[in-house]
């Protein structure tokens, strides 16, 4: 299938050109959370700029997290304090500036008797946090076991509580940073995706990058920013330019139920028999369940049976479920890892990793005008745009004031959109398809949804046939999995039976040739 990039400015779809002459300020080898956040801030900035993922948009390790958006509250336990105020400020500021995208959560914790702390150390604890979050979310809670019980029946009697917020992404995190990408590309960024690059020249000025698949064509940079997660240290070698911070590989899984743990939306905070914290987090109509914490070698992971039983064994031991958890409640199943950063030479040597933080480093290479982003969250990512336009502009680029890189934009017309779609669509779902459409499009979805009646094609999700031509044509899609998995929060809580069962989809999806 030709891959067709989209701009948004006049709604045309325009196919990429590449021939060797091409020349960009910046070539951003990544099109994960760090790579569309560069791309945002640089293209922002007035830079040329140029994306080049060998997948989709997020396809690796930023569509495999839990979803949230933190300060990192669990980094109190090892007096990080300045990462914990840091990372808060940024979720507050994320919360601010995507006001749909993004929602406060509660966060339940139930203190049995895997909890590091007790009711009193707990309370102090989230209090604290709350205050070194600069108040952004609501307040705090102490609950008693009766009070706790009461609020949420499924928690095991005689236990107390505790109930702090964060931050939560309704839909699914690669859509999170596909609206980045989308930043991007209104700055005239060129995005290429399923393109691998293949080899690097640098003559003492400029780069020669060698790139092959979807793209085959011999482009020239000034300046690589190397933001492939886990696969930094690879493409690092690639660019002749070895990175001095080392990686340490933490495996996390999540399993989607077809079940709600919870008819209260908020997030359920437990400890498992290794005294890590684990969630039961809302999905809609079901649940989402994780996450586990494996040292592995390989990044490339899939959920084993172990990591399966664990998670069952672990989601039961601290519920009382009528009916206990098991593999046939599993719909849908995550598996990603955590690079974590490590001091150079330890890798293979820390020996307390559980403990790592998931703070990023930035390395530059000046004499060959490398920037390498190691490690980092999602929580940061605005951080994490600016430093690179920062280093950027200390390697010699000519940059621009940042202005409007990020955030939904205008809110104004959103309650006139609610009532629109309210005429053109039954009142059971209205709000659920009025909610889905805005946070992914904002005004955009005006056009979306057009003239005819809006059906819920996927039942539970607000998801129209509408919605899906419309990514289908503009938000550079080339497999199901691009549409189903990464532009829409789809195949997160629907097994491929579902979806295969869903004759009105499948035969859409087929007339759009995916």
């Amino acid at each position: 299938m030709t891959l067709f990039f989209y701009d948004f400015s006049v709604g045309k779809q325009n196919q990429s050109k590449s021939n060797k002459n091409d020349h960009y300020d910046v070539a951003i080898i990544g099109a994960g959370i760090n790579g569309a956040v560069a791309a945002a801030a640089a293209s922002a900035a007035g830079l040329k700029v140029l994306v080049v993922d060998k997948g989709d948009i997020a396809n690796f390790t930023s569509q495999e997290s839990s979803n949230l958006v933190w300060g990192g509250i669990k980094y109190l336990q090892t007096y990080e304090f300045g990462l914990v105020i840091k990372l808060c400020l940024a979720r507050n500021r994320l919360m601010r500036n995507y006001p749909n995208q993004i929602r406060q959560i509660g966060f339940l914790a139930s203190l049995g008797p895997t909890a590091p702390f007790g009711r009193l150390l707990g309370t102090f604890g989230t209090l604290f946090y709350w205050g070194i979050g600069f108040f952004g979310t609501k307040a705090p809670a102490s609950y008693s076991a009766a009070a706790a019980k009461r609020l949420e029946p499924n928690l095991i009697s005689g236990r107390t509580a505790i109930k702090y917020y964060d931050a939560q992404l309704p839909d699914n995190d690669s859509r999170f940073v596909f609206d980045f990408i989308r930043h991007a590309i209104k700055n005239g960024t060129d995005v290429r995706t399923y393109t691998t690059l293949d080899s690097a020249t640098h003559d003492g000025t400029l780069w020669a990058l060698k790139l092959s698949g979807s793209h085959e064509a011999t482009v020239g940079a000034t300046t690589v920013i190397n933001a492939t997660g886990p696969f930094a240290k690879e493409v690092s070698e690639i660019l002749g330019s070895p990175t001095k911070a080392g990686l340490v590989m933490s495996k996390g899984i999540h399993l989607v139920l077809d079940r709600k743990l919870t008819d209260t939306y908020q997030v359920l905070a437990f400890w498992d028999e290794q005294e890590r914290l684990f969630y039961v987090l809302p999905m809609g109509d079901r649940s989402m369940v994780g996450t586990t914490d494996t040292r592995v070698q390989d990044p490339k992971t899939a959920v084993t049976q172990e990591d399966r039983d664990f998670v069952i064994k672990q989601i039961n031991a601290q519920m009382e479920l009528e009916t206990p958890i098991t593999s046939k409640d599993v719909v849908s199943e995550r598996s990603g890892v955590r690079p974590l950063v490590v001091a150079a030479g330890d890798s293979g040597e820390v020996q307390d990793w559980h403990q790592l933080s998931r703070k990023h480093v930035v390395e530059v290479d000046q004499e060959l005008s490398v920037v390498t982003i190691l490690g980092g969250k999602l929580t940061d990512c605005l951080n994490v745009g600016q430093e690179m336009v920062h280093e950027l502009s200390r390697l010699g680029h000519r940059v621009n004031k940042l202005r409007n890189w990020f955030g939904e934009g205008s809110q104004l017309r959103k309650e006139e959109f609610y009532q629109l779609v309210a005429s053109r669509t039954n009142q059971n779902s209205a709000e659920r398809i009025a909610d889905g459409i805005w946070r992914r499009h904002g005004e955009s979805g005006f056009e979306i949804v057009g003239e005819g009646h809006l059906t819920d094609l996927i039942e539970g999700l607000g998801i129209t046939e509408q919605e899906i031509r419309h990514i289908a044509m503009a938000e550079m899609i080339t497999t199901r999995e691009d549409l189903l998995r990464r532009r829409l929060p789809v195949k997160m809580s629907r097994s491929d039976k579902e979806l295969s069962a869903n004759k009105p989809l499948e035969k859409l999806l087929v007339e759009l040739g995916l």
